[in-house]
């Protein structure tokens, strides 16, 4: 029975791929969180506001600060981190500057 213990004990210590690491996972999902809420205020403004001013300044202003919350979490990230979170939060912080520049355009 000692030896299942020591074995499951260094299979819990050893770091595997990068996937199985929870703080990748929490990565992953503050992430995509963000880019999902922002999305989901930027397209409520433009449909309670359609074509008005104050659905661009939604956008904008939510779009300024998913960014900054998605910078503030991949610094307060654990270090070092992954290949796959920064991934994840270079692609949501690319989803949310091209789904907020419709809004400046027009």
């Amino acid at each position: 029975m000692a030896n299942v213990d020591e074995a499951v004990g260094a299979a819990r210590t050893e770091s595997g791929d990068p996937i199985d690491r929870p703080p990748v996972y929490r990565a992953l999902l503050i992430a995509f969180a963000i880019w999902a809420a922002h999305f989901s205020i930027s397209y409520g403004a433009v449909l309670v506001f359609p074509g008005e001013a104050i659905a661009r300044i939604i956008a904008v202003v939510a779009g300024l600060a998913a960014l900054a919350v998605l910078v503030a979490q991949a610094r307060g990230s654990a270090r070092p981190q992954s290949s796959l979170a920064l991934g994840a939060f270079g692609l949501a912080a690319a989803a949310i500057v091209f789904g907020t520049f419709p809004a400046i355009v027009g």
